[in-house]
């Protein structure tokens, strides 16, 4: 588990590093700030504008017919919102928006910074297109003259048009120019961009935004963003409209269409209804009925009335057989009379024989049958029988053919009887077709006039709960809002920028990373960095070059080994690759040493490429080491350059002539030889060495160190050279390594900038005076300034 306070203590390390970058801070939030001021001062401001309707239900109609009452229902039915919401943001209905307010034609006003759109101009332009046409946006400036307007098309071409009113045609497309009546009369100058209708439509369509306002509700919240509040407001107040229009549209056209129906239905019910009336005057005129229950009734009387006078003559047929026989039966006797015939002849006859017969009985009493008036009285009797007979006969005849009639008559009466349910049955069943066909051609007469009336009478499809209106003030941009944002990308982008470079950046920073420690070395000294070579001239010298290289010697000397007697000690300045500050090093730690009286031998075992020569003036040097380990008659102090003008303490033997083999003349032996020696001539040997990335020279002479100071550079060596470092020291091929941090700069973060610019710049640099010290460590880093200032007050 890691240590909280490391944690705290590397991210204080990181926050300092980031501060040692205030002034790169400090100036981007100072471009963002004055970006925002600048975007606030002349960007346009967006207003939202909103509008809330409540979506009707069809039956809620402000006339109410008596068969629509009965399908009500308490509550409410369902409204899908969703589809509402989709029909009222869709192209069809967004189009009638567009060609109604023109929108396919924008208008601005130039000015020196931003161009501010118009929504009432002092002309209209309208392009004489189809919604399918297609070109690309056209660009036309206008300019008032004083009889008119100056054109300007967007080919460099101008047209003035007198008065304010004409037509112009641009790449193609024909444009419409009127008077606006509300425009405002102090535009001079302005341009206008057309736009492809589709273009238009698209562009309103995506900037509308519908929402339902709650779950249970049927409101819909119509918003949008516009810099023009009476455009904004125009166009929902229109879409609203476009929308109602649409509903009562859809709901007439289903009255009209209802309507439509029912008169073509009326057509064939009118020729089924005729049909049927047709058929029906035909079957009663085929079957000779008026009103089938009154003929009925009539027919029924008839054949009651034959079956009565078939009764009647039959029984008239009896009793005149009866009487015929009665009358043959006797010769001369009193016949019946009044037996029920409905002959007044016969009757009469028959009165008339019984007196004669009555008169010849009576006179048959008192005279004799030969008596003449008995005989004359016979002789009537005689004839009126005769009479009677043929009376009888004659009335026979006539009840036969009375019956033959009769019995035909009972039997059409019989059949008009018996069909009288068949034909009730036809006729109910061309009544019961005839009533429906009536009752539908009511029933569709009733729903015409319901939706005539529906039609005439339409309700609104919407509510308008409140009518468009915009906000009180802008949504957009929000001025606290955009100077954070400002605020956050002047931090953030030298942050990300920072950040990203020390993620990519593979150098070493600082003494403290990670790197060091994980391969175990330890460093024992940071050198600052310094624009020019300086030397360690003066051994009184109290700036902060030579308390670095004093810091130096001092922790080499922890760093050496405790040796018996005056054997000098020996220190190899080595790095991984060129450029990481050796001879500056190995030069300085060697004046150093001299300061303190030290007697110093500086050695410059770079034979490859020399530049010890350079850090002391030294233009040409010819005998050097290569001069010493080539030739077995030179001895190394003949070598020797002596009382150099810095310090007469510090010997140094140079590189000499750059030899052609410099492994192979190392490794003969002299060298060691010479350091043997040297050591009991020196306190210290100061050897500066080879690259160990490139040859191998220093590891011949690495055997003859007491202790290896490895350089180091700060933005120059590679973090994976570190452990390449380690590898020597495990492979034992440099021994008592130390690593030696050179060319710190102030910016690296706080340990560094804090130690150099405070423990060096405060009390020991050129000018001892604390007032100018501080000055010009406030202008380095402030927050070094004010943690000095502190840590000063505490010490007093």
């Amino acid at each position: 588990m890691n240590n909280p306070i490391e944690e705290q203590l590397d991210l204080k390390k990181e926050l300092f590093n980031y501060l040692s970058y205030w002034k790169y801070f400090v100036i981007c939030v100072a471009i963002g700030l004055f970006s925002a001021y600048f975007y606030l001062r002349y960007i346009s401001p967006v207003y939202a504008i909103e509008s809330k309707i409540k979506i009707l239900e069809e039956s809620n109609k402000g006339l109410k017919l008596p068969s629509e009452l009965l399908g009500m229902m308490a509550s409410r039915s369902g409204i899908n919102l969703e589809n509402e919401l989709e029909t009222m943001k869709s192209r069809r209905l967004i189009g009638p928006v567009v060609s109604q307010l023109n929108l396919t034609t924008s208008y601005y006003t130039v000015g020196k910074f931003k161009n501010t759109e118009l929504w009432n101009a002092p002309l209209t332009v309208t392009p004489i297109i189809t919604q399918d046409d297609s070109f690309s946006p056209i660009t036309i400036s206008f300019t008032k003259q004083k009889d008119g307007y100056l054109v300007h098309k967007d080919d460099s071409t101008t047209v003035f048009i007198s008065g304010n009113h004409g037509k112009i045609k641009i790449k193609g497309l024909e444009l419409l120019i009127e008077p606006n009546a509300n425009a405002k009369p102090d535009t001079k100058e302005f341009f206008v961009r057309v736009i492809p209708f589709k273009a238009a439509v698209e562009s309103l369509k995506n900037r509308i935004s519908i929402s339902k306002v709650g779950d249970e509700s049927d409101i819909l919240s119509v918003g949008m963003q516009d810099v023009s509040i009476e455009r904004g407001i125009a166009i929902l107040d229109k879409l609203v409209s476009v929308f109602n229009e649409d509903g009562i549209y859809d709901r007439r056209m289903v009255n009209k269409k209802t309507v439509d129906f029912i008169d073509e239905r009326f057509k064939n019910l009118t020729s089924e209804l005729d049909s049927i009336e047709n058929s029906k005057r035909d079957f009663k005129k085929s079957k000779g009925i008026s009103f089938i229950e009154a003929d009925a009734a009539v027919d029924v009387n008839k054949m009651a009335g034959a079956d009565e006078s078939l009764f009647r003559i039959e029984t008239q047929i009896q009793l005149s057989k009866l009487l015929q026989d009665a009358l043959t039966a006797s010769k001369i006797s009193i016949l019946p009379a009044n037996i029920g015939l409905d002959n007044a002849i016969i009757n009469n006859l028959i009165n008339e024989y019984n007196m004669l017969v009555f008169q010849r009985d009576k006179l048959n009493k008192t005279s004799g049958s030969e008596n003449p008036t008995l005989k004359v009285l016979e002789s009537q009797i005689s004839g009126i029988k005769d009479n009677i007979n043929a009376s009888i006969y004659t009335y026979n005849k006539q009840l036969k053919v009375s019956l033959s009639q009769q019995q035909v008559d009972y039997s059409k009466a019989s059949d008009m009887v018996l069909e009288i349910p068949g034909n009730e049955k036809i006729l109910r069943s061309i009544d019961r077709e005839q009533k429906i066909k009536e009752n539908l051609y009511l029933l569709l007469l009733q729903k015409r006039e319901e939706s005539a009336i529906s039609y005439a009478v339409t309700a609104p499809s919407i509510k308008i709960i409140e009518y468009a209106v915009a906000s009180p003030g802008p949504i957009a941009p929000k001025r606290n809002v955009v100077f954070l944002v400002a605020l956050f990308l002047g931090l953030a982008v030298p942050f990300c920028i920072i950040y990203i470079y020390n993620l990519l950046d593979t150098k070493v920073k600082d003494a403290n990373e990670v790197a060091f420690k994980k391969v175990q070395i330890p460093v024992i000294a940071e050198i600052p960095y310094f624009k020019d070579f300086k030397l360690f001239k003066d051994k009184n010298d109290r700036s902060v070059h030579a308390e670095s290289f004093r810091i130096l010697s001092s922790n080499a000397n922890f760093s050496l080994p405790i040796k018996e007697g005056k054997i000098g000690q020996v220190i190899l300045i080595t790095s991984s690759i060129m450029g990481e500050g050796k001879t500056f090093i190995a030069t300085n730690l060697s004046l150093a040493y001299a300061s303190y009286n030290k007697k110093v031998l500086l050695i410059g075992a770079d034979m490859r490429k020399p530049k010890l020569h350079l850090s002391f003036d030294f233009t040409k040097v010819d005998k050097g080491l290569s001069t010493y380990l080539h030739d077995n008659s030179t001895t190394w102090r003949d070598v020797v350059v002596e009382n150099n003008p810095y310090n007469e303490n510090l010997d140094i033997i140079f590189s000499g002539i750059i030899p052609p083999n410099p492994s192979n003349i190392i490794s003969n032996g002299r060298f060691e030889s010479l350091i043997n020696e040297a050591k009991l001539e020196y306190d210290y040997i100061v050897i500066d060495s080879t690259p160990t990335i490139y040859v191998n020279d220093t590891f011949l002479v690495a055997n003859n160190a007491d202790l290896t100071l490895y350089i180091t550079r700060q933005d120059y060596t590679e973090k994976r050279l570190l452990d390449y470092v380690a590898t020597l020291q495990d492979s034992a091929k440099l021994k008592n390594i130390a690593f030696v941090f050179n060319g710190i700069k102030e910016k690296t973060g706080y340990d560094s900038s804090y130690k150099y610019s405070y423990n060096y710049g405060y009390g020991y640099g050129y000018d001892e005076d604390p007032n100018l010290n501080s000055k010009i460590l406030f202008l380095k880093n402030p927050y070094l300034f004010v943690l000095s200032y502190f840590t000063r007050k505490n010490k007093l």
